[in-house]
């Protein structure tokens, strides 16, 4: 009897060995589904794995970001919507107060009514979506509008300033917008905030929605700094009707305000006249034409005139929506009635502004809704190079084992002829 030497069965052992860590291999990726387990066993591959697999974690954030923006815009539209229908109502109620014929106490109801329109807008405005409070701006964590009471009347306040203080909606503290990544390209601008054309902002500055500052000018004219018998010459526009105003100053403020107004009635009737005592013009409130004074400019081959000294501030109605309804309750409470119809007619001017962001959140609505789109056709061609990648092809997997099951049996085969059978075999 021979007896196979060592080398000969090291060997068979050996590929033996190896085509049975092939078959488990090839079992392995059919039942996981996945081409490899470890980056050692292919690193190219694996390498751009993890780089499709970093961008379909990019992507989730993305559409997270953007399913947020989504229901925060849905909020913040049916708020706003309801504020329109509160001023609407508000605006019926005063039409009713000023022109219905009802009696002071009446009007007083009419009047709480009112002052509750103004503390349910406040409730609207500050609600709370997704851990954000969507339109106090910057600030997350105190309620952004309120409602105080004080000698001179109710005020409606924005992070605890007066609405009526900034003409500019900016200058609010907490004023500016919160934004999210949705994937275009976040880019921060020099002054280190993010641009607005790179991402999607998920809070509101609700001063700007709503209005602020005062709605009229107040215009006044140094009557002090005329002198007698020089002629001057306005520009006064009244909505889009402008017209040259040329006067003489009189001897004394009444003299030279008879003049400068009959100027102003040959031009605009009595639609617009000066004050003596202040030299006043009292430019309308929302909702009617303003009135713009300013010097003439000189003109070519016409007389130059002489400067008069002109200021103009803002003055008159509120132009914030909340203030407004408060202003408006306030003087059906004290029976003013003409006062609450011009209320009415500045508020249902207000408006519009609403209406407008109303139209600014329908079209972020449309940008959210079209990266919505984008980022799933993203998605599913990241997906389907992931599976081309990384997941198994079980018709070609299970071909290749079947194969190396035949080669292993061969194998055995081949061994039980080759390897001389051990003398403990004949030992029975």
């Amino acid at each position: 009897m021979r007896i196979a030497g060592n080398t000969v069965l090291r060997r068979y052992m050996h590929n033996l060995e190896r085509n049975m860590g092939r078959k488990n291999r090839e079992e392995n990726r059919l039942y996981s589904h996945r081409n490899f387990n470890r980056a050692s066993e292919n690193p190219i591959q694996a390498a751009r794995a993890l780089r499709i697999r970093k961008a379909i974690n990019d992507i989730n954030i993305y559409q997270d970001n953007l399913k947020t923006a989504n229901m925060i815009y849905e909020n913040a539209e049916s708020s706003i919507m309801k504020v329109s229908s509160i001023i609407q109502s508000v605006y019926e109620h005063l039409i009713k107060g000023a022109h219905g014929g009802l009696n002071s106490e009446d009007a007083g109801i009419v009047a709480d009514s009112i002052d509750k329109f103004a503390e349910e807008m406040v409730q609207l405005m500050n609600i709370v979506v997704a851990d954000r409070r969507i339109f106090g701006g910057t600030n997350n964590s105190s309620l952004a509008f309120s409602i105080t009471d004080g000698p001179a009347g109710k005020t409606a306040n924005y992070h605890g300033v007066a609405l009526n203080l900034y003409q500019d909606p900016n200058l609010f503290p907490f004023s500016g917008v919160s934004y999210t990544d949705i994937g275009i390209g976040l880019t921060m601008g020099r002054d280190g905030r993010v641009d607005p054309q790179s991402a999607v902002p998920v809070t509101f500055n609700g001063a700007e929605i709503l209005g602020s500052g005062l709605a009229g000018k107040t215009t006044m004219i140094n009557l002090d700094s005329l002198s007698d018998g020089e002629t001057y010459s306005l520009d006064v526009s009244v909505g889009a009707n402008r017209q040259t105003i040329v006067f003489t100053a009189g001897a004394d403020n009444n003299a030279t305000v008879a003049n400068l107004n009959r100027a102003l009635h040959a031009r605009f009737g009595d639609r617009i006249s000066i004050g003596a005592e202040s030299g006043l013009v009292i430019n309308n409130v929302a909702g009617r034409p303003e009135i713009t004074v300013v010097n003439t400019p000189p003109r070519m081959g016409e007389p130059g005139y002489p400067p008069a000294t002109i200021t103009t501030t803002p003055t008159g109605f509120s132009a914030n929506v909340i203030q407004l309804v408060l202003d408006s309750a306030q003087a059906l409470k004290a029976d003013e009635r003409f006062l609450a119809a011009q209320y009415a007619d500045a508020l249902f001017a207000l408006q519009t502004n609403v209406s407008l962001t109303l139209a600014k959140i329908g079209n972020t609505q449309e940008f959210i809704d079209f990266n919505m789109d984008r980022t799933t056709n993203n998605m599913m061609s990241l997906l389907e190079q992931q599976r081309d990648i990384e997941a198994s092809k079980p018709e070609e997997q299970i071909t290749m084992i079947k194969v190396l099951e035949s080669i292993f049996s061969a194998q055995l085969s081949m061994g039980a002829q080759l390897i001389p059978m051990s003398i403990f075999n004949f030992i029975r």
